[in-house]
């Protein structure tokens, strides 16, 4: 199958750190998809035999089915908001506060309808949250600061923490662990060669700032590194992987081999 992917900006999913990004880029290509950058919608075409996209660069898209998706509104329009003094944005979403509190503070709104980062995961510990409010009055946790994001694409992507340009930007020192996934025994097993796992940590702590990943059951082995970015202080640091035994052979190694890569560039 032939694909044109027509994408409004200059790069895929630029919220993702831009390794990950061009290696998607990459292997849709490989698989045939052409990826044409900086497109606006014009007009578009039925015919006989399919459809014609037309942008306004000029070009000329023929295929037999269109896809249009550019993005989500949240289904607010006929909730009655507006007459409660509740405002929405132009996409429908509601503005909340961190306790998820709505301009009217007894009015609570979670989910994809709140905006970012709408992601099923998310939406059901905001609820879990909220719910602990509504029937204690206070809850006695807390949610996240950083949630992982997984995109079932082929290969599928894992995030969290923080990318590259967002760390330059912060003019923290930071480095990057690397592991092929063509050199981990269990991807060569199961003949799941293609991707990578990169460990963005703090030059000088060792904290674990991001943690990016792109193959097969990367939604999966993204957690293992989410748990100890998530301890408090030191416990929190690239050493973990490198003083860790694992299991072998299995995907979890490619943590131990991004870790050592990067103590190789500051030692």
């Amino acid at each position: 199958m032939k694909v044109n992917l027509v994408n409004t900006r200059d790069q895929l999913l630029s919220f993702l750190d831009d390794e990950i990004t061009d290696a998607l880029s990459y292997h849709l290509r490989n698989q045939g998809t052409v990826i044409r950058h900086d497109e606006e919608y014009e007009q578009v075409e039925p015919i006989d035999d399919g459809v014609v996209l037309h942008c306004k660069s000029g070009k000329k898209f023929k295929t037999d089915v269109l896809l249009w998706a550019n993005g989500r509104s949240g289904n607010t329009e006929e909730m009655g908001l507006s007459e409660i003094g509740i405002s929405v944005n132009h996409r429908g979403q509601i503005e909340v506060d961190k306790t998820y509190a709505t301009t009217l503070p007894h009015v609570y709104a979670v989910g994809d309808v709140v905006g970012p980062p709408a992601l099923a995961s998310a939406s059901y510990d905001q609820c879990r949250f909220v719910g602990a409010q509504i029937a204690t009055g206070s809850a006695d946790w807390q949610l996240i600061d950083d949630f992982p994001t997984g995109i079932y694409t082929l290969p599928e992507i894992s995030s969290l923490g923080r990318t590259e340009k967002e760390l330059t930007a912060q003019k923290i020192p930071y480095e990057v662990g690397h592991a092929s996934f063509r050199n981990i025994a269990r991807a060569q097993i199961t003949s799941h060669e293609v991707g990578m796992l990169k460990l963005l940590f703090h030059r000088e702590t060792l904290e674990i700032l991001g943690i990016h990943c792109f193959g097969e059951g990367t939604s999966e082995i993204v957690h293992i590194g989410q748990a100890i970015m998530a301890q408090p202080g030191q416990a929190n640091s690239l050493l973990y992987f490198t003083e860790t035994t694992f299991n072998y052979p299995t995907m979890a190694e490619a943590y131990r081999v991004a870790a050592l890569n990067g103590l190789n560039r500051i030692f």
